[in-house]
């Protein structure tokens, strides 16, 4: 009996090996099935991701370019000066925030020269000849060109010529 039993017991083992190796089988390919379809799903989802965070950082990037720079025709008028009679000739270019064919600039341009007029012609020399004088200036430049434009701003100002006679 014992030897009947000894000879059983080889070939239990030999199946119970078997169905060890088919489930560690089965489980690496379920693992294994797993993972690609996790990879498959995330990957795609990291590539939208990522695209988005590309378009992002080029927005971003665009958005530090500096826009279309315009040109008004240069400035000639009197100052608010009582003492004396003294002039302002000023040329300025602006910066806008979008393509001119998006703004509505160019309709806008005798308005802002208006604007522009009556704001510099009710300066005092004494204020424009110091640095923090034409800082202020540039700020209100920047106040009533915004204020006149609809679509579109301004993002900066720039002083190319500045004589006060």
């Amino acid at each position: 009996m014992a030897e009947e039993e000894a000879k059983e017991a080889p070939p239990a083992a030999a199946g119970s090996g078997k169905k060890m190796m088919m489930l560690g089988l089965v489980g690496v390919l379920l693992l294994g099935g797993g993972g690609g379809a996790a990879w498959f799903f995330m990957g795609s989802g990291d590539k939208a991701e990522g695209e988005k965070h590309a378009k992002k950082d080029h927005d971003e990037e665009h958005a530090d370019e500096p826009g279309p720079v315009m040109e008004l025709e240069p400035f000639l008028l009197n100052l608010a000066d009582r003492e004396e009679l003294r002039f302002l000739k000023v040329t300025i270019k602006v910066e806008l925030d979008r393509p001119e064919e998006k703004t509505d600039y160019p309709n806008k341009v005798p308005a802002i020269r208006d604007a522009l007029l009556v704001l510099l012609s009710s300066k005092e020399s004494q204020l424009l000849r110091t640095v923090n004088g034409k800082r202020r200036i540039r700020e209100e430049i920047m106040t009533r060109v915004n204020g006149v434009m609809s679509k579109g701003k301004i993002t900066n100002v720039f002083f190319t010529d500045f004589i006060i006679q």
